[in-house]
């Protein structure tokens, strides 16, 4: 058995019973006062015999004796510093108040400078060593096998490639902390720094690489912290990771056909323009200058073309294309001025566009099918009361989603009732309900086709005006409410 330190344990017992009893007490009317203390070793809690006490700016000396303890009288009123030295120990100070008749009492603390190998890093670390799949937004967390006062800790990520820094959060006080805007699949290295007042100390280099973008990837925008960010899960909805991180606005997130960039809307420059990014939110490009709005649109009328290198998008009673890098900007067709674009979708096949076009009247909505060019144009879903929104193809081009207000509704702020995902084939002419199984008093609305066409993604919502918006996933021949699966909650404009 471990032999019990009486000398700690008388210590221990002493400290409270000193505090309580030395401090302030009355010493007559000599109209001097008394400094008395203990030294202490700050791990073990043990007195630190003969270290020697300097009393400024008396200048007085002494030493501790076994119990760590020493007195000095005949002090002058004043504020005196109280510093204790000793061999293998750090220097310790405290500042203490001398009154008349008092004795003043104090405890210092001193660190062995043999201690400073036992400040260091627990193997309790995340992300672990080269550990995969690591989110875009992980929790870093770490450990100290001992804890010195006022710690700190500095967090450094590197780029494994360049070694590059990329982020450095400092005066961090917790032992764990949230990192953002780090890319897909990547590989990174990083490290904690801990300082105290007696040391600083790193830690191991560890790696990690980061999750690959999903192969069927859902990307919708949601706000954080009140500013609209874009997001990218699966088709599980089994991890949400931010690829926007900005101070602006950024929304209506629609992924090119060949899954490497994602075209979106800001408010960066006040007014809404279109902008293209990569899928991990680097190389951002302005690509419009000119208004993408009109009745009823705030800019949300573009698409990719199947090539990946081009969109096209709405101005008022006009579509353009545009190069995906903000060149090339041609006009494809102008309609009737009391007629405006508002959402416009390119067929996968390359050989149609179909838009929603409305007038002053936002119930004055119309689908159109057109050409490439702009020629052979038709109505194919028109002169109905409720609202129409969000025509769309199905990836081989045969198929298109819309929504519609089946109650017929109308009013001022666009307010729908019970909103519906249909499917109109090219081939027959004939459409499909596709929210039989929606739940009463809500609204299914922006559907987007997956690759395969065998789901749809869209979001749900009740009808009262600001409900949340949630992201769903279900077979286009939905037979009962469970295929209705829910990925996101509280999100916007979502796009597969």
């Amino acid at each position: 058995m471990k032999p019990i330190n009486l000398i700690r344990i008388i210590t221990l017992i002493s400290i409270p019973f000193f505090l309580t009893y030395c401090t302030e007490d009355k010493l007559g009317t000599r109209q001097k006062g008394m400094i008395n203390g203990l030294v202490i070793d700050e791990r073990e809690q043990t007195p630190v015999v003969d270290a020697k006490i300097i009393i400024s700016p008396s200048n007085d000396t002494l030493t501790t004796d076994f119990m760590g303890y020493f007195e000095k009288g005949e002090l002058d009123p004043g504020e005196y510093t109280v510093s204790a030295l000793h061999a293998g120990y750090i220097n310790g100070s405290e500042n203490v108040l001398v009154s008349p008749d008092v004795k003043s009492s104090v405890i210092i603390s001193l660190l062995r400078t043999g201690q400073i190998g036992s400040f260091e890093f627990t193997d309790n670390i995340v992300p672990g060593l080269d550990q995969d799949n690591v989110s875009l937004n992980p929790v870093f967390q770490w450990g100290l096998g001992y804890y010195p006062d006022n710690v700190s800790f500095t967090l450094e990520i590197f780029d494994s490639g360049s070694q590059q820094l990329i982020k450095r959060l400092e005066n961090i006080t917790d032992t764990f902390a949230l990192v953002t805007g780090l890319s897909f699949g990547n590989s990174y290295q990083w490290q904690i720094i801990a300082e105290s007042g007696y040391e600083i100390i790193t830690s191991n280099m560890r790696s990690f690489t980061t999750l690959n973008f999903p192969a069927n990837p859902v990307i919708y925008a949601k706000r954080v912290d009140g500013i609209s960010q874009i997001f990218v899960t699966d088709i599980n909805g089994s991890s949400h990771n931010q690829v926007t991180h900005n101070n602006f606005h950024s929304w209506r997130p629609i992924l090119n056909p060949q899954k490497d960039q994602i075209a979106f809307l800001s408010s960066k420059d006040l007014n809404s323009q279109l902008y293209t990014m990569d899928i991990n939110g680097d190389n951002i490009i302005k690509l419009t200058n000119v208004p993408t709005g009109g009745y009823f649109n705030k800019g949300v009328g573009f698409s990719w073309l199947p090539d990946g290198e081009r969109l096209v998008f709405s101005s008022y009673n006009r579509l353009y294309r545009i190069n995906k890098d903000g060149t090339g900007l041609s006009l494809i067709v102008s309609i009737n001025p009391e007629r405006h674009f508002r959402e416009v979708d390119w067929s996968p096949e390359n050989d149609k566009i179909v838009a929603l076009t409305v007038g002053v009247n936002r119930y004055e909505a119309r689908i159109v099918l057109m050409n490439t060019n702009g020629s052979g144009m038709v109505e194919i879903v028109s002169e109905l009361q409720g609202a129409l929104e969000n025509p769309s193809f199905s990836s081989d081009g045969q198929y298109i989603l819309y929504t519609n207000d089946v109650s017929g509704f109308q009013s001022t702020d666009g307010r729908q009732l019970d909103a519906r995902v249909f499917r109109y084939s090219r081939d027959n002419q004939q459409t499909t309900d596709l929210s039989r199984h929606k739940p009463a008093g809500t609204n299914d609305i922006v559907p987007r086709f997956t690759n395969n066409d065998n789901q749809i993604v869209f979001y749900n919502a009740r009808n009262p005006a600001g409900s949340s918006r949630n992201l769903y996933i279900m077979p286009p021949e939905t037979t009962a409410a469970n295929q209705r699966i829910l990925l996101a909650e509280d999100v916007e404009m979502p796009d597969w």
